[in-house]
């Protein structure tokens, strides 16, 4: 009786997001597998028949919420796997170890639904110490964070008295609240950044924000912010606040055997409702039915729903005829999205070699241009062996990154067994990685367009929601969506 106390304490102090380590409770929570309750599907009192567009985590999260209210879905993938962006490297390592070749982690706070998920699949959130006892590469010398807090270091960089003050105490990746945290108050709503006062602010650069505030030359070098609207920057910065996230925080998390988790999660549950390698050529967008056409090896087959859900990437997306035309407000959002896209890169190494080498931590800020950061994963893996990710540009091989590794790399060798790569810039289906900061003057031709639905087709997925959390604005909107169509 006093064990089931125990263990439902514990339950519920991971859902109320308590600061408790969960690497002590790694036991209790296994100890728990197999107690989820079962499905539960409701029986819609107006079911609707929907189809939705690639089996990213958007999708199968827009899918599976839909399914649960009682709803006929189905999911159509154009490529031959679900998850999307959420890629798990499996294949090629040793010793069950695995790397995170797209997702890298999850917050607590922030990721409230992706938590929810967490503990409605049973699944294990690990501690992630990758941005944690950080070295930063800096003009070619290697800084430790404790060096980073050192006020005579801090001064020889160049920043100012107050930068000074500010970063001895505090992380590095928080300096920009040194200069707009008395902006953010002014926000309420985190899904709307207009008519608070600063709309005016959409036609400047961020950076004349930390300018104005006093920020020193060395501290715009690092803040940057020239090419985005201050507006969209202190509306993100407030929405953080709202939902108690820093602007970079240290305390991250990551599923135990891989982020594809998740997504293999909801597609179990989905079952043959998704349908890979069904690749959408047509969308007709009638005022009572909308019509999805697609291929599937030779075959070209259409389907009538009530609704259609794009969860596929506006890029991809934008390749697919539709009929009628969608709005020009609309498709000017969905073809001006901008994206960062890299490639990540998993080293399997044969012990600890950075140890030997006086070094506590391999996690490290390179600089270089072929390999931009490193840091260890899968740790909880039982074997001698390491795996290392890091992130570079695409269109660099593993062994270009690895010889990068070693050029920089500040101690005496390494044991590193092989490389790979999952470059997403060469990725068909989902080449995009974070959307980026919207262009100065430019908020309003993004928001709210780029989340109303058209007709009958919504839209969700990680470049439609305010944040571009990637797998949190994903969730947010799949079930954003959910709700829409579930209520219509």
């Amino acid at each position: 009786m006093e064990e089931n106390k125990r263990r439902a304490f514990i339950k519920n102090t991971l859902r109320a997001g308590a600061s408790i380590p969960l690497l002590n409770m790694a036991q209790p929570i296994e100890q728990l597998k197999g107690k989820t309750e079962p499905l539960r599907i409701k029986k819609a009192a107006n079911p609707k028949r929907v189809v939705v567009g690639g089996a990213g985590i958007g999708g199968l999260c827009t899918a599976y919420e839909l399914m649960k209210l009682g709803h006929d879905v189905t999911v159509l993938e154009a490529s031959g796997r679900h998850g999307g962006h959420v890629f798990t490297v499996h294949d090629g390592l040793s010793d069950g170890l695995y790397g995170d070749g797209g997702q890298e982690h999850i917050t607590k706070p922030g990721y409230e639904l992706y938590w929810n998920y967490i503990d409605e699949f049973d699944l294990t959130a690990l501690p992630y110490d990758r941005r944690k006892k950080l070295l930063r590469n800096i003009n070619g010398t290697f800084y430790s964070q404790e060096m980073l807090h050192d006020t005579s270091v801090l001064k020889g960089m160049g920043f100012n008295q107050r930068e000074i003050d500010f970063l001895a105490v505090h992380p590095w990746g928080e300096l920009k609240s040194l200069y707009i945290e008395p902006y953010l108050e002014k926000f309420k709503d985190e899904y709307q950044p207009f008519g608070v006062g600063y709309d005016h602010y959409d036609d400047m650069p961020m950076a004349e924000i930390y300018k104005k505030e006093g920020a020193s030359p060395r501290a715009l070098e690092l803040l940057g912010g020239k090419n985005s609207s201050a507006l969209y920057g202190l509306w993100y910065s407030a929405i953080l606040k709202m939902r108690g996230v820093a602007n970079y925080p240290l305390d991250v998390y990551h599923l135990k055997d891989g982020n594809q988790m998740l997504p293999n999660a909801f597609a179990k549950r989905l079952g043959p409702r998704v349908w890979l390698n069904h690749q959408i050529t047509s969308i007709n967008n009638g005022t009572d039915t909308v019509k999805v056409t697609y291929a599937n090896h030779a075959e070209t087959k259409t389907i009538e729903a009530d609704y259609y859900v794009n969860c596929i990437p506006p890029p991809a997306f934008k390749k697919i005829p539709v009929t009628p035309e969608i709005s020009v407000e609309k498709r000017y959002a969905l073809d001006n999205i901008a994206y960062d896209s890299y490639q990540r890169f998993v080293f399997q190494a044969g012990s600890e070699f950075w140890r030997e080498d006086g070094f506590e931590t391999i996690n490290m800020d390179f600089g270089h241009p072929d390999l931009w950061d490193v840091w260890r994963s899968a740790d909880e893996v039982d074997t001698h062996r390491v795996i290392i990710l890091g992130t570079g540009p695409g269109g660099i091989s593993p062994q270009r990154a690895l010889a990068a590794f070693r050029e920089v790399y500040p101690g005496k060798k390494d044991t590193i067994e092989q490389a790979l790569g999952r470059d997403w810039t060469k990725q068909k289906y989902a080449p995009t990685c974070e959307r980026l900061a919207f262009p100065i003057g430019e908020l309003k031709k993004f928001w709210p367009v780029l989340i109303k639905a058209e007709g009958r087709i919504h839209f969700a997925g990680a470049y439609a929601d305010n944040l571009n959390w990637g797998t949190e604005a994903a969730t947010r909107s799949a079930n954003r969506v959910a709700k829409e169509i579930d209520e219509a």
